[in-house]
Protein backbone atom coordinates (compact mmCIF):
# COMPACT_ATOMS: atom_id res chain seq x y z
CA UNK A 1 0.00 0.00 0.00
CA UNK A 2 1.06 3.71 -0.46
CA UNK A 3 3.52 5.37 2.14
CA UNK A 4 3.05 9.05 3.13
CA UNK A 5 6.06 9.85 0.76
CA UNK A 6 3.93 7.89 -1.91
CA UNK A 7 0.38 9.57 -0.61
CA UNK A 8 2.04 13.08 -1.44
CA UNK A 9 3.34 11.89 -5.05
CA UNK A 10 -0.19 10.94 -5.68
CA UNK A 11 -1.45 14.44 -4.08
CA UNK A 12 1.40 16.60 -6.45
CA UNK A 13 -0.14 14.77 -9.45
CA UNK A 14 -3.35 16.15 -8.70
CA UNK A 15 -1.98 19.01 -8.16
CA UNK A 16 -0.63 19.29 -11.34
CA UNK A 17 -3.90 19.08 -13.68
CA UNK A 18 -2.61 16.16 -15.47
CA UNK A 19 -5.30 13.20 -16.46
CA UNK A 20 -4.53 10.81 -13.54
CA UNK A 21 -2.39 7.79 -15.19
CA UNK A 22 -3.91 4.39 -16.34
CA UNK A 23 -1.92 0.96 -16.99
CA UNK A 24 -1.49 0.19 -20.27
CA UNK A 25 -0.55 -3.58 -21.02
CA UNK A 26 0.63 -5.42 -23.71
CA UNK A 27 -0.48 -9.20 -23.10
CA UNK A 28 1.70 -10.56 -25.60
CA UNK A 29 3.67 -10.17 -28.81
CA UNK A 30 1.60 -13.20 -31.05
CA UNK A 31 -0.81 -12.36 -33.34
CA UNK A 32 -2.66 -15.07 -35.58
CA UNK A 33 -2.80 -12.16 -38.53
CA UNK A 34 -0.10 -10.26 -40.03
CA UNK A 35 -1.04 -6.38 -41.31
CA UNK A 36 1.11 -5.12 -43.56
CA UNK A 37 2.16 -1.90 -41.17
CA UNK A 38 2.92 -4.23 -38.44
CA UNK A 39 3.83 -7.83 -39.48
CA UNK A 40 4.97 -9.06 -36.23
CA UNK A 41 6.09 -12.58 -37.44
CA UNK A 42 9.09 -10.74 -38.83
CA UNK A 43 9.95 -8.67 -35.54
CA UNK A 44 12.90 -10.45 -33.55
CA UNK A 45 10.53 -10.77 -30.62
CA UNK A 46 7.75 -12.88 -31.96
CA UNK A 47 6.59 -14.96 -29.12
CA UNK A 48 8.06 -15.20 -25.33
CA UNK A 49 11.70 -14.15 -25.00
CA UNK A 50 11.17 -14.19 -21.84
CA UNK A 51 8.58 -15.86 -18.96
CA UNK A 52 5.34 -13.64 -19.71
CA UNK A 53 3.55 -12.09 -16.28
CA UNK A 54 1.00 -15.10 -15.22
CA UNK A 55 -2.72 -13.54 -14.37
CA UNK A 56 -1.54 -13.03 -10.84
CA UNK A 57 0.95 -10.90 -11.26
CA UNK A 58 -1.74 -8.35 -13.58
CA UNK A 59 -4.05 -8.91 -10.17
CA UNK A 60 -1.20 -7.59 -7.87
CA UNK A 61 -0.37 -5.33 -9.70
CA UNK A 62 -3.85 -3.50 -10.35
CA UNK A 63 -4.20 -4.11 -6.53
CA UNK A 64 -1.65 -1.82 -5.94
CA UNK A 65 -2.54 0.30 -8.71
CA UNK A 66 -5.69 0.77 -7.30
CA UNK A 67 -4.48 1.73 -3.77
CA UNK A 68 -3.49 4.91 -6.57
CA UNK A 69 -6.88 4.86 -7.29
CA UNK A 70 -5.80 4.40 -10.83
CA UNK A 71 -9.28 3.61 -12.46
CA UNK A 72 -8.29 2.45 -15.87
CA UNK A 73 -6.12 -0.34 -17.36
CA UNK A 74 -6.06 -1.50 -21.13
CA UNK A 75 -4.80 -4.39 -22.78
CA UNK A 76 -3.22 -4.79 -26.48
CA UNK A 77 -0.78 -7.06 -27.82
CA UNK A 78 0.17 -8.46 -30.29
CA UNK A 79 -3.52 -9.91 -30.12
CA UNK A 80 -4.64 -10.56 -26.73
CA UNK A 81 -7.11 -12.84 -26.89
CA UNK A 82 -4.52 -15.62 -28.09
CA UNK A 83 -3.59 -15.94 -24.22
CA UNK A 84 -5.05 -18.80 -22.77
CA UNK A 85 -5.65 -16.84 -19.64
CA UNK A 86 -7.17 -14.04 -20.74
CA UNK A 87 -10.57 -13.80 -18.78
CA UNK A 88 -8.48 -14.54 -15.69
CA UNK A 89 -6.02 -11.74 -16.48
CA UNK A 90 -9.12 -9.48 -17.53
CA UNK A 91 -11.11 -10.61 -14.00
CA UNK A 92 -7.75 -9.63 -11.84
CA UNK A 93 -7.56 -6.76 -13.57
CA UNK A 94 -11.48 -5.44 -12.95
CA UNK A 95 -10.77 -7.08 -9.10
CA UNK A 96 -7.80 -4.84 -8.36
CA UNK A 97 -8.83 -1.62 -9.68
CA UNK A 98 -12.46 -1.93 -8.12
CA UNK A 99 -15.95 -1.38 -9.68
CA UNK A 100 -16.01 1.68 -11.05
CA UNK A 101 -12.92 0.77 -13.40
CA UNK A 102 -13.03 1.18 -17.11
CA UNK A 103 -11.04 -2.42 -18.40
CA UNK A 104 -10.72 -2.29 -21.97
CA UNK A 105 -8.96 -4.35 -25.14
CA UNK A 106 -7.40 -3.78 -28.37
CA UNK A 107 -8.26 -6.56 -30.74
CA UNK A 108 -9.11 -7.52 -34.44
CA UNK A 109 -12.34 -9.43 -33.14
CA UNK A 110 -11.57 -12.33 -35.14
CA UNK A 111 -11.91 -14.10 -31.25
CA UNK A 112 -10.82 -17.81 -30.87
CA UNK A 113 -12.86 -20.65 -30.30
CA UNK A 114 -14.32 -20.96 -27.16
CA UNK A 115 -14.27 -17.18 -26.26
CA UNK A 116 -16.47 -14.67 -26.65
CA UNK A 117 -17.66 -11.01 -26.06
CA UNK A 118 -20.07 -12.18 -23.48
CA UNK A 119 -17.40 -14.27 -21.59
CA UNK A 120 -14.69 -11.27 -21.68
CA UNK A 121 -17.60 -8.85 -20.76
CA UNK A 122 -18.72 -11.41 -17.66
CA UNK A 123 -14.98 -11.14 -16.61
CA UNK A 124 -15.15 -7.40 -16.74
CA UNK A 125 -14.44 -5.49 -19.75
CA UNK A 126 -15.96 -2.54 -20.04
CA UNK A 127 -14.51 -1.25 -23.57
CA UNK A 128 -13.36 -2.66 -26.94
CA UNK A 129 -11.17 -1.20 -29.38
CA UNK A 130 -11.54 -3.64 -32.63
CA UNK A 131 -8.95 -3.48 -35.95
CA UNK A 132 -10.83 -2.62 -38.96
CA UNK A 133 -9.51 -1.80 -41.66
CA UNK A 134 -11.50 -2.70 -44.87
CA UNK A 135 -15.58 -4.14 -45.07
CA UNK A 136 -14.61 -5.88 -48.28
CA UNK A 137 -13.56 -9.23 -47.18
CA UNK A 138 -10.70 -9.60 -49.72
CA UNK A 139 -9.32 -6.01 -49.72
CA UNK A 140 -9.38 -6.31 -45.93
CA UNK A 141 -7.18 -10.29 -46.16
CA UNK A 142 -4.70 -7.89 -47.93
CA UNK A 143 -4.22 -5.09 -45.75
CA UNK A 144 -4.34 -7.54 -42.58
CA UNK A 145 -3.12 -11.13 -44.40
CA UNK A 146 -6.44 -12.84 -42.83
CA UNK A 147 -9.07 -12.28 -40.33
CA UNK A 148 -12.83 -11.54 -41.39
CA UNK A 149 -14.21 -8.23 -41.48
CA UNK A 150 -17.49 -9.45 -41.15
CA UNK A 151 -16.74 -11.68 -38.04
CA UNK A 152 -15.24 -7.98 -36.32
CA UNK A 153 -18.70 -6.38 -37.27
CA UNK A 154 -20.30 -9.31 -35.22
CA UNK A 155 -18.31 -8.89 -32.59
CA UNK A 156 -19.26 -5.00 -32.77
CA UNK A 157 -22.66 -5.67 -32.71
CA UNK A 158 -22.11 -7.98 -29.78
CA UNK A 159 -20.25 -5.23 -27.89
CA UNK A 160 -22.75 -3.01 -28.22
CA UNK A 161 -25.73 -4.75 -27.51
CA UNK A 162 -23.97 -5.78 -23.95
CA UNK A 163 -23.52 -2.15 -23.06
CA UNK A 164 -19.80 -2.12 -23.91
CA UNK A 165 -18.19 1.17 -25.42
CA UNK A 166 -16.60 0.60 -29.04
CA UNK A 167 -13.71 2.15 -30.66
CA UNK A 168 -12.83 1.29 -34.25
CA UNK A 169 -9.08 1.50 -34.61
CA UNK A 170 -8.67 2.27 -39.10
CA UNK A 171 -5.39 2.60 -40.09
CA UNK A 172 -5.11 5.05 -43.27
CA UNK A 173 -3.87 4.28 -46.62
CA UNK A 174 -4.30 5.86 -50.06
CA UNK A 175 -4.54 2.57 -51.72
CA UNK A 176 -7.54 2.19 -49.19
CA UNK A 177 -8.80 4.92 -48.41
CA UNK A 178 -12.28 4.31 -49.72
CA UNK A 179 -12.10 1.72 -47.34
CA UNK A 180 -10.97 3.59 -44.56
CA UNK A 181 -13.98 5.94 -45.49
CA UNK A 182 -16.73 3.39 -45.36
CA UNK A 183 -15.50 1.68 -42.12
CA UNK A 184 -15.66 5.26 -40.81
CA UNK A 185 -19.43 5.93 -41.86
CA UNK A 186 -20.31 2.96 -39.44
CA UNK A 187 -20.88 5.66 -37.19
CA UNK A 188 -23.29 7.13 -39.28
CA UNK A 189 -26.20 4.46 -37.57
CA UNK A 190 -23.92 2.96 -34.56
CA UNK A 191 -23.09 4.50 -31.30
CA UNK A 192 -19.48 4.14 -31.94
CA UNK A 193 -15.99 6.30 -32.39
CA UNK A 194 -14.14 5.94 -35.32
CA UNK A 195 -10.10 6.84 -35.11
CA UNK A 196 -8.52 7.50 -38.37
CA UNK A 197 -5.11 6.56 -37.74
CA UNK A 198 -2.13 8.29 -39.53
CA UNK A 199 0.61 5.28 -41.20
CA UNK A 200 4.12 5.75 -39.25
CA UNK A 201 7.37 5.65 -40.67
CA UNK A 202 8.54 2.77 -38.38
CA UNK A 203 8.98 -0.70 -38.34
CA UNK A 204 7.54 -2.76 -41.67
CA UNK A 205 5.13 0.52 -42.40
CA UNK A 206 8.48 2.07 -43.33
CA UNK A 207 8.22 0.29 -47.09
CA UNK A 208 4.84 1.51 -47.17
CA UNK A 209 5.57 4.97 -46.01
CA UNK A 210 6.48 6.86 -49.08
CA UNK A 211 3.26 6.23 -51.16
CA UNK A 212 0.65 5.55 -48.54
CA UNK A 213 0.96 7.93 -45.90
CA UNK A 214 -1.79 10.79 -45.95
CA UNK A 215 -2.37 13.15 -43.28
CA UNK A 216 -5.10 14.21 -41.43
CA UNK A 217 -5.66 17.52 -43.12
CA UNK A 218 -5.75 16.13 -46.48
CA UNK A 219 -8.17 13.17 -45.15
CA UNK A 220 -10.38 16.34 -43.43
CA UNK A 221 -10.14 17.97 -46.67
CA UNK A 222 -12.07 14.76 -48.37
CA UNK A 223 -14.03 14.38 -45.96
CA UNK A 224 -15.60 18.20 -45.58
CA UNK A 225 -19.04 17.51 -46.25
CA UNK A 226 -19.14 14.83 -43.33
CA UNK A 227 -17.25 17.63 -41.26
CA UNK A 228 -18.98 20.55 -41.85
CA UNK A 229 -21.43 20.76 -39.09
CA UNK A 230 -20.43 18.44 -36.95
CA UNK A 231 -20.17 19.11 -33.40
CA UNK A 232 -17.08 18.13 -31.63
CA UNK A 233 -17.88 14.95 -28.74
CA UNK A 234 -15.79 15.32 -25.71
CA UNK A 235 -13.19 12.63 -24.93
CA UNK A 236 -14.34 12.18 -21.64
CA UNK A 237 -18.12 11.52 -23.16
CA UNK A 238 -16.27 8.65 -25.28
CA UNK A 239 -13.98 6.84 -22.99
CA UNK A 240 -10.87 8.19 -24.78
CA UNK A 241 -7.60 10.06 -24.30
CA UNK A 242 -6.38 9.85 -27.55
CA UNK A 243 -5.04 12.77 -29.31
CA UNK A 244 -6.64 14.68 -31.56
CA UNK A 245 -10.68 16.10 -31.72
CA UNK A 246 -13.38 13.72 -32.03
CA UNK A 247 -16.58 15.10 -34.22
CA UNK A 248 -19.74 13.71 -34.80
CA UNK A 249 -21.70 14.52 -38.27
CA UNK A 250 -25.02 16.11 -38.23
CA UNK A 251 -27.49 13.06 -37.81
CA UNK A 252 -24.93 10.95 -36.74
CA UNK A 253 -24.86 8.45 -33.83
CA UNK A 254 -21.44 7.81 -33.35
CA UNK A 255 -18.28 10.38 -34.22
CA UNK A 256 -14.88 10.44 -36.19
CA UNK A 257 -11.52 11.24 -34.07
CA UNK A 258 -8.32 11.08 -35.53
CA UNK A 259 -4.64 9.60 -34.40
CA UNK A 260 -2.32 11.96 -36.33
CA UNK A 261 1.33 10.89 -34.55
CA UNK A 262 3.24 11.31 -37.91
CA UNK A 263 1.48 14.94 -39.09
CA UNK A 264 1.10 16.09 -35.31
CA UNK A 265 3.15 14.05 -33.37
CA UNK A 266 2.40 15.56 -29.78
CA UNK A 267 0.79 14.79 -26.87
CA UNK A 268 0.84 17.48 -23.72
CA UNK A 269 -0.44 14.73 -21.10
CA UNK A 270 0.65 11.60 -21.69
CA UNK A 271 -0.25 9.37 -18.83
CA UNK A 272 -0.12 6.11 -20.04
CA UNK A 273 1.95 3.53 -17.76
CA UNK A 274 2.75 1.17 -20.18
CA UNK A 275 3.58 -2.39 -18.98
CA UNK A 276 5.17 -5.22 -21.59
CA UNK A 277 4.77 -8.66 -21.56
CA UNK A 278 7.75 -9.73 -19.03
CA UNK A 279 6.41 -7.11 -16.36
CA UNK A 280 8.66 -4.02 -17.49
CA UNK A 281 7.21 -0.87 -16.97
CA UNK A 282 7.82 2.26 -18.93
CA UNK A 283 6.51 5.71 -17.89
CA UNK A 284 8.00 6.96 -21.28
CA UNK A 285 9.67 5.20 -24.18
CA UNK A 286 11.91 8.23 -24.73
CA UNK A 287 13.38 9.71 -22.19
CA UNK A 288 12.13 7.82 -18.52
CA UNK A 289 14.02 4.49 -17.04
CA UNK A 290 12.64 1.46 -16.88
CA UNK A 291 11.27 -0.52 -14.50
CA UNK A 292 11.01 -4.11 -13.75
CA UNK A 293 8.27 -5.19 -12.26
CA UNK A 294 9.28 -8.90 -11.33
CA UNK A 295 11.41 -8.25 -8.45
CA UNK A 296 8.54 -5.45 -7.04
CA UNK A 297 6.48 -8.79 -7.26
CA UNK A 298 8.77 -11.10 -5.73
CA UNK A 299 9.28 -8.62 -2.51
CA UNK A 300 5.99 -7.13 -2.41
CA UNK A 301 7.59 -3.83 -3.22
CA UNK A 302 5.16 -2.49 -5.99
CA UNK A 303 4.33 0.73 -3.99
CA UNK A 304 8.09 1.38 -4.73
CA UNK A 305 7.47 0.70 -8.17
CA UNK A 306 4.31 2.68 -8.94
CA UNK A 307 6.21 6.04 -6.70
CA UNK A 308 8.87 5.58 -8.91
CA UNK A 309 6.39 5.84 -12.04
CA UNK A 310 4.39 8.93 -10.46
CA UNK A 311 8.09 10.65 -10.07
CA UNK A 312 8.78 9.74 -13.28
CA UNK A 313 6.27 11.29 -14.67
CA UNK A 314 5.70 13.97 -12.51
CA UNK A 315 9.48 15.11 -13.57
CA UNK A 316 8.62 15.64 -16.91
CA UNK A 317 7.71 19.33 -16.20
CA UNK A 318 11.23 20.30 -15.31
CA UNK A 319 13.07 17.39 -17.29
CA UNK A 320 15.02 19.30 -20.39
CA UNK A 321 14.51 17.04 -22.65
CA UNK A 322 10.53 17.74 -22.52
CA UNK A 323 11.19 21.67 -22.91
CA UNK A 324 7.50 22.47 -21.96
CA UNK A 325 5.65 19.97 -24.03
CA UNK A 326 5.71 16.09 -24.48
CA UNK A 327 6.35 14.46 -27.66
CA UNK A 328 3.69 11.47 -28.16
CA UNK A 329 4.98 7.89 -27.93
CA UNK A 330 5.08 7.41 -31.68
CA UNK A 331 6.79 3.98 -31.93
CA UNK A 332 3.51 1.27 -31.70
CA UNK A 333 6.58 -0.96 -30.70
CA UNK A 334 7.51 0.44 -27.56
CA UNK A 335 7.91 -3.24 -25.57
CA UNK A 336 10.05 -4.14 -28.08
CA UNK A 337 12.66 -1.20 -27.78
CA UNK A 338 15.65 -2.85 -26.42
CA UNK A 339 16.51 0.16 -23.95
CA UNK A 340 19.66 0.62 -21.35
CA UNK A 341 18.36 -0.62 -18.07
CA UNK A 342 18.77 2.55 -15.03
CA UNK A 343 19.49 5.02 -17.41
CA UNK A 344 17.42 8.37 -15.89
CA UNK A 345 17.14 10.50 -19.75
CA UNK A 346 18.70 8.72 -23.00
CA UNK A 347 20.21 11.15 -25.85
CA UNK A 348 17.99 13.82 -27.04
CA UNK A 349 16.12 12.92 -30.26
CA UNK A 350 16.87 15.49 -33.33
CA UNK A 351 13.68 16.45 -32.92
CA UNK A 352 13.71 17.81 -29.22
CA UNK A 353 16.22 20.79 -29.78
CA UNK A 354 16.02 24.44 -27.90
CA UNK A 355 14.87 25.26 -31.61
CA UNK A 356 12.29 23.61 -31.82
CA UNK A 357 8.77 25.60 -31.07
CA UNK A 358 5.63 23.86 -29.65
CA UNK A 359 4.05 22.77 -32.95
CA UNK A 360 0.74 24.64 -33.50
CA UNK A 361 -1.65 21.65 -33.54
CA UNK A 362 -0.30 20.52 -30.13
CA UNK A 363 -3.41 19.02 -27.62
CA UNK A 364 -4.01 19.12 -24.35
CA UNK A 365 -4.85 14.80 -24.76
CA UNK A 366 -2.99 11.78 -24.24
CA UNK A 367 -2.18 9.06 -26.05
CA UNK A 368 -4.09 5.84 -26.53
CA UNK A 369 -3.87 2.90 -28.78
Amino acid sequence: MPSTRHHALAAAFAASGRNHPYLAFTLNSLCNLDCVFCKPRCMPDYGHKDRPLAASDYAAIAAEAGAWKIRKAHCSGGEPTLRADILDVIAGLADGLGPDAAIGMTSHGNLRRGLSVEKLHRAGLTYLNLSLHSLDPVRSAEIMGGGNPCVTRRTLDTALALGLRVKINCVLQRTYLDDAFAVAELARDLPIAVRLIELQNIGPAQALFDTEFISEAEVRDRLHEWFENAGEVRRDELGVRSPGQYLRPDGWAGSIGFISNSSCATCSDANRIKITPTGVARPCILHNRDIPLKPHLADSTLGDAFGHLFQAMLDRNTNDAWQGFHYVDYDLRWDRMERPEGTPVLPLLPLLTTDTPTPACARASTGER
